[in-house]
């Protein structure tokens, strides 16, 4: 009884400070009577988190506003330039890189692509490229209040051993300690489809989302479930490893080792896979087999861009690329019931996949859960990765009592 009592006592702790911060973040100038108001949380709470993230530094009394009578209340905000935090995602063949404010405000952001998958090199290229990033700024390392870190794999429970990354060909990397050790802050790392959900929930188009799926097709394909305001991860720490559900038993292999997985199908190699295969028997696309033409490299943008001009070649293609996404979603509407399914990547970004993948899913789920659910791309663009790191750190931050991102509690817990 008593351990259940203390359970519940931190986690509501923690839901009253996550709640508190983002709703001030939201608002960018609110009182305490309307944070009462907006969060329903009783004055006295109010008070008592306001007056916690008041000591952290993490907000600030402001100026008031103007009333007609009495006396006028005191504005809080976040605290826009005490802190800083770092958010790095890590893709096959590059890095990015970015300096945030504790808004979720990102200053500078540094882009770098490599063409090894070697561990080493990928950790000092990471290491190189913050310390530029924070001398160029002008920042002191004790004014960063933390790194996250998102990877395409699958990472232990308490954020700090890389387990998988198949489409890295790491295993076993222990990323947090190694980034730690050379950069001497605290460290987080996440799967890039889980951090890319909490980006949802925290900033983007998932804030009043119940359980919240978040599916992230790039060079392969994840996915990251919120339940509320928590991030699932299951008993291994590795829920949301859908694109490796197996669609077709007797299909091409997969990176994981398997086949007929969804990844196969529907991730951006399948893609211009099935891309290369229509130019070399067809001649019906000039734009795309202009590109080929002047020696660079087939890109999804291309195909997105032809299949918006009309191009009966990229169509078939994204519409395929459609079908077979709307294929994986309706396993999950059918499995998980969730309200809502956000899309990422570029290909999210064809209006066309998007048809074909919400008929394939009216189509083949369930009625009611298809009848509940929104689908929906991104609108976080191309920085949902980082921004889901900045939400990770603030989520793990706004959890523990010091202020400070200790990784120690993180691997108790």
């Amino acid at each position: 009884m008593t351990s259940t009592s203390k359970f519940d006592s931190a986690y509501l702790r923690r839901v009253n400070c996550v709640k508190t911060f983002c709703t001030i973040r939201e608002y960018g100038r609110i009182s305490r009577s309307e944070l009462a108001v907006k969060t329903g949380l009783s004055r006295a709470t109010v008070s008592e988190t306001v007056r916690e993230l008041l000591e952290r530094e993490f907000v600030r009394e402001v100026g008031s506003e103007i009333t007609s009578r009495g006396r006028p209340p005191v504005q809080l905000e976040v605290n826009p330039l005490r802190f800083y935090l770092v958010a790095v995602e890590i893709d096959v063949g590059w890095i990015v890189v970015a300096l945030t404010t504790l808004v979720g405000e990102i200053l500078v952001k540094h882009r770098v692509e490599f063409r090894t998958y070697d561990y080493d090199f990928v950790l000092n290229l990471c290491v190189n490229t913050v310390a530029h990033l924070l001398e160029e700024q002008g920042v002191r390392r004790d004014d960063v209040l933390g790194i996250g870190v998102a990877v395409p794999g699958q990472v232990n429970l308490n954020r700090r051993v890389v387990n998988f990354a198949p489409n890295l060909d790491w295993k076993d990397v222990s990323l947090a300690n190694d980034l730690e050790r050379q950069l001497s802050l605290p460290v987080l790392v996440s799967n890039e489809a889980m951090v890319a959900a909490m980006a949802e929930k925290w900033f983007g188009r998932g804030k009043e989302a119940g359980v919240l799926v978040y599916v992230s097709v790039k060079g392969g394909l994840g996915c990251g479930i919120v339940n509320d305001r928590s991030l699932f991860l299951g008993v291994s720490g590795s829920a949301g490893e859908l694109g490796h559900m197996s669609i077709d038993p007797n299909g091409p292999e997969c990176s994981c080792g398997s086949r007929g997985c969804w990844e196969a199908y529907a991730d951006e190699q399948a893609i211009l896979d099935r891309a290369f295969r229509a130019l070399n028997t067809s001649k019906e696309s000039p734009l795309l087999h202009s590109r080929m033409a002047e020696k660079r490299r087939l890109t999804v943008d291309d195909i997105v861009y032809a299949a918006s001009t009309g191009d009966a070649t990229a169509v078939q293609i994204v519409k395929e690329t459609g079908w077979y996404l709307g294929v994986g979603i309706a396993n999950i509407v059918n499995g998980l019931n969730p309200d809502m399914v956000i899309v990422g990547g570029r290909i999210a970004a064809s209006p066309i996949v998007f048809g074909e993948m919400t008929r394939v899913v009216q189509e083949r789920s369930l009625k009611i859960p298809a009848e509940r659910v929104c689908l929906a791309p991104t609108g976080l663009g191309e920085e949902v990765a980082l921004m889901g790191c900045i939400a990770l750190l603030l989520d793990t931050l706004l959890e523990q009592p010091e202020g400070r991102l200790n990784t120690d509690y993180v691997r108790a817990n």
